[in-house]
């Protein structure tokens, strides 16, 4: 073969030396290629960053402790963003053991060459190969062609996310690629001041002393405040004696409030009229997925939230104890969970008919909410139960807050609007993680079972947790499911009259216990 250009550079990521050795002959019976190879994925970015790859071979079944401590569980879909926020023009092939049809597609949505399943056939593998190396060629030493591939992939990447911190970063990583500023920052305004959104996705590390000097800069020149009273969508700030020039993009996302990716001392385009036109097919990308998330946290919403009460759900409650666990864990602090269930409310039904029964139940929940803290969440469990996970939290407190809410429902008149006046009490329950159980399903039945105990006794009562309750549950662990009936499902002499109940419970309609 006679070679006529200069060699294709490509970059393997692989840590078996029996599959590099096998790759690297794969991609260079494509076309004459200079091929680098790296272990560890974390290592291979700066590689990417200043090495100007045509393409980028990575198997995603090696292990790198390094990258997951900074972006989590290794998959091809993170790695790939990193990837193609780096380097956008670089083509990119995924391998992968565990590939599916839903990643591979999302996959190519996010601008990769391919993503294939190991073992793969290997003409397919030459021909994913020769497809990013003629794309490299083709839009890598046209800018202009190079400048729309850019806002190509920044745009693949937005739509693929629905996470808005993820957008913000997304940005900023395209805008610091087409500015050449080397620091930037998202700012929102909040009472008339520019306030820096944390926990951005950023890429790579972010300069403290960069930082200060762009918020003092931005302060200084009130842009942001300015931008919306003209109504600009972009404005860059020139650099004055003593101040840095800035670029500033102002935006929506899944919301009302304005947001500004804010560059640090950028270099102005030549063609001005190309970027604006590249800015504003940008800000039309975010704005519909945008509104795609708003349309996603709406439905999720529905998922998550009980008809007759408006409150969060047992399916939100799964997601609530697996973060506040995580948390807890990781911060070593402690959070409560109370078990708050209705005294005869049988005879409520019985007398004023489900209807009403439905109505007193919204407004117990609303009363609930009344005594947690905005950190704090109230579920409706079935039936006329109900939880709250207070985080975070004593036992103290969550005694406390317990014992308040069990007079306040003692001393109030439901339904007083429409001259029913209901009166009725509650029993309740409370446990504390660590304390009492180390899991989301043993907390749960540790604040049943201390419920249960209130109702065994008086009725109209708190009861705490103890150890020995723990330890009971303990033989029948297992997960929190869908349904009331599989969280709180016990089995053996231990089993109680709620547990009994929750089995029958349909969600849609109001319980129907005499306890």
């Amino acid at each position: 073969m006679t070679v006529i250009h200069p060699p294709y550079h490509v970059l393997l990521i692989e840590e078996d030396p029996n599959q590099t050795d096998l790759y690297a002959d794969l991609i260079r019976e494509v076309d004459h290629c200079k091929v680098d190879v790296m272990s560890r994925v974390e290592s291979s970015f700066a590689w990417i960053a200043r090495s100007n790859y045509h393409l980028v071979v990575v198997d995603v079944s090696i292990k790198d402790a390094e990258f997951e401590s900074l972006y989590g569980s290794l998959n091809g879909l993170t790695l790939l963003e990193q990837i193609k926020r780096i380097s956008p023009v670089t083509s990119v092939i995924v391998l992968s053991e565990q590939a599916t049809v839903e990643q591979a597609v999302q996959a190519i949505r996010m601008g990769a060459e391919d993503y294939l399943k190991k073992p793969f056939n290997v003409e397919t593998f030459q021909l994913a190969v020769k497809r990013g190396l003629d794309r490299k060629v083709l839009f890598g030493d046209n800018s202009g062609a190079s400048n729309f591939l850019n806002l190509l992939n920044c745009c693949q990447m937005i739509s693929a996310s629905l996470e808005p911190k993820k957008i913000f970063g997304i940005i900023q990583s395209y805008l610091s690629r087409e500015l050449k500023c080397a620091h930037s920052a998202i700012y929102t305004i909040q009472e008339g001041s520019p306030v820096e959104i944390d926990d951005v996705v950023k890429e790579g590390d972010q300069d403290r002393a960069m930082t200060e000097v762009l918020d003092i800069a931005l302060h200084a020149s009130n842009a942001l405040s300015k931008m919306v009273d003209s109504n600009e969508n972009h404005r860059f700030i020139e650099r004055g004696q003593l101040a840095p020039g800035l670029f500033i993009l102002r935006y929506k996302c899944a919301g009302p409030s304005d947001y500004f990716c804010v560059c640090l001392s950028p270099e102005r385009p030549n063609k001005i009229e190309n970027f604006e036109g590249r800015l504003r097919l940008l800000k039309a990308q975010i704005e519909v997925t945008g509104k795609n998330i708003e349309q996603y946290l709406g439905v999720q919403h529905l998922a998550y939230v009980d008809d007759a009460t408006g409150l969060y759900n047992t399916r939100y409650l799964n997601n609530i104890l697996d973060r506040e666990i995580a948390q807890a864990r990781t911060n070593k602090r402690s959070f409560a969970v109370l078990f708050i269930d209705a005294d005869r409310f049988k005879n409520i039904n019985d007398n004023h008919g489900h209807l009403v029964g439905t109505k007193l139940l919204n407004e117990l929940g609303n009363h609930l909410k009344k005594f947690v803290r905005e950190s704090d969440t109230v579920f409706r469990y079935g039936g006329d139960e109900f939880v709250a996970v207070l985080s975070p939290c004593d036992l103290t407190t969550a005694k406390t807050v317990a014992e308040r809410i069990r007079q306040s429902v003692e001393q109030q008149a439901f339904l007083s609007d429409e001259g029913l006046n209901v009166h009725f009490t509650v029993s309740t329950g409370v446990a504390l993680f660590p304390d009492h159980a180390t899991s989301k399903k043993a907390i749960i039945d540790a604040a049943d079972h201390a419920m249960y105990c209130a109702k065994r006794t008086t009725r109209n009562s708190v009861s705490i947790a103890t150890v020995t309750n723990v330890a009971v549950e303990a033989a029948t662990e297992g997960q929190i499911g869908a349904v009331p009936k599989e969280i709180s499902k016990k089995s053996g002499p231990e089993a109680s009259p709620t547990a009994a109940k929750k089995s029958k419970v349909n969600l849609g309609k109001v319980g129907t216990s005499d306890v």
